[in-house]
């Protein structure tokens, strides 16, 4: 049997200033996703009601949820642009 020999250390991931950038945006665009879960669930006993506030409270959360998707995205992207420039 051979014995493998010690192996090199692992690639490091390294960013360029766009893929910082779309992180950063990302980071700031789920501030919003975030900031609307915690009020809905603050706010479950209202969701029955046919209060017209309510349901428009409700409409904004759903876009601050795209937003926060958004930025899901871009960090995502970013990762696998920097993961196939290490392979």
């Amino acid at each position: 049997m051979s014995e493998q020999g010690p192996q090199g250390p692992t690639p490091t991931l390294q960013h360029t200033g766009g893929e910082i950038a779309m992180i950063l945006i990302g980071v700031v665009l789920l501030l919003p996703g975030l900031c609307s879960l915690v009020l809905a669930l603050g706010s479950i006993s209202d969701w029955g009601s046919s209060d017209p506030i309510a349901r428009a409270l409700m409409g904004l959360w759903v876009l601050c949820f795209i937003v926060s998707g958004v930025g899901i995205a871009l960090i995502w992207l970013a990762r696998r642009n920097a993961r196939a420039r290490a392979s």
